[in-house]
């Protein structure tokens, strides 16, 4: 019975310590799933805080110029590169509701505390575009994220402005930029391209004139009207955010805020076309407008009416191998202004390797095709200074 009971002690501790092994061996693998101990750092619940992406609104659009994530979590010991980062993801396409993937690689990442730093490089998209993505590192998931995980994003200039929303049911909603001075100022009016409700982050007409660089030159108000798509379309909806507009410019002006001989009026495509159409409704208001490929084509009074502007000095701006709205659209804008007696009517084309040289291409379903004659136009300081010369 003695030697029955010794061997059942040393089964119970030959089980016992083949369970402890086990669950050492178990601990360890854990800990290692965690990355406690390994070469990747020393805390094992490293995971995504919060995310901060800083932008700016290059010719081309909002582009993402850094994505600050945090980290819960020391990140020591974590050494990575601007290689072990992927972004891939899925974009809107314009004027339909397909995507698009894309993907994009970092020019270069700053590792500090619990923080990583990534500078994209040769981002495809305009960013708001990017409806999904995610952001991948393939030496440590840990750090992954995704668009989900973004709590702000930061634009310079483009934040400076106040959006204010229609009142009284008025279809007038914009954004408003106001100088550091708002005694007396003139007032640029930009009107946007149809379907680019995101007037401030599509290109720079409107972000350009509140840059500090030219406030410095220029100083003055920009009044950016935001305009959903199918009120755009409509003649008699334009018609009211224009009356709206006007009543809202002379109350700028009653207050001494606005210099009423130096009220400016611009835009593209269908931004163009109301340019010109805001001018024929208020020539008197208008000191200059800059009509930059304007879709009269889609309205069929704006050259019908022309004749009611011929005193606004204009200057219009188009690509010669435009592919959505033809350059001869310009050219007859031009051809009836003269031959109603207009003072000045300047118009300026573009050819295809003066296009190219701006950053367009000949694909008209492009996102900078030919259309985009602002991609030359707002690189040129001639055309600032003509409109304020007046």
């Amino acid at each position: 019975m003695q030697d029955h009971g010794n061997k059942m002690k040393k089964i119970i501790i030959y089980v016992s310590v083949i369970t402890l092994i086990m669950l050492l061996a178990g601990c360890g693998r854990k800990a290692e799933e965690r990355g406690v101990g390994n070469d990747m750092g020393n805390d094992g619940d490293i995971r995504i805080k919060d995310v901060t992406i800083q932008t700016s609104v290059r010719k081309t659009g909002q582009y993402p110029e850094s994505i600050c994530a945090v980290y819960s979590g020391s990140l020591d010991g974590i050494s990575v590169g601007a290689a072990d980062f992927k972004m891939t993801g899925k974009a809107s396409i314009w004027g339909s509701n397909d995507k698009r993937p894309f993907e994009a690689g970092f020019s270069s990442v700053e590792v500090k505390g619990d923080t990583i730093t990534l500078y994209p490089a040769d981002y495809p998209e305009k960013f708001f575009y990017a409806d999904e993505y995610k952001i991948a590192c393939g030496k440590d998931e840990r750090l992954n994220f995704t668009d989900k995980d973004v709590s702000k994003i930061v634009t310079p200039v483009a934040d400076d402005f106040e959006y204010i929303e229609g009142q009284g049911g008025s279809p007038l909603n914009y954004h408003i930029f106001r100088p550091a001075d708002e005694e007396n100022k003139p007032l640029v009016i930009v009107f946007h391209g149809y379907g680019d409700t995101k007037n401030l982050l599509t290109y720079r007409t409107a972000v350009d004139w509140a840059e500090p660089e030219n406030q410095k030159k220029r100083p003055c108000y920009v009044i950016a009207p935001t305009i959903d798509d199918m009120i755009y379309y409509r003649a008699d909806k334009r018609d009211e955010i224009f009356e709206d507009l006007k009543k809202l410019i002379d109350t700028m002006v009653a207050e001494g805020k606005v210099n009423s001989s130096k009220i400016y009026v611009m835009g593209n495509s269908f931004g163009g076309m109301s340019t010109i159409e805001f001018s024929e409704k208020f020539p008197d208001t208008v000191a200059a407008a800059l009509a930059l490929c304007p879709a009269v084509n889609y309205s069929d009074t704006a050259v019908k009416n022309l004749e009611k502007m011929k005193d606004v000095p204009i200057w219009l701006a188009h690509a010669e191998h435009d592919n959505t709205i033809p350059s001869d659209e310009s050219v007859k804008i031009k051809d009836a202004l003269k031959a109603a007696g207009a003072g000045e009517v300047k118009l300026t084309i573009y050819s295809d390797e003066e296009m190219n040289a701006s950053g367009a291409d000949s694909d008209p379903d492009s996102t900078y095709s030919y259309h985009h004659v602002e991609l030359a136009v707002m690189e040129d300081e001639a055309y600032k200074d003509w409109l304020f010369e007046h």
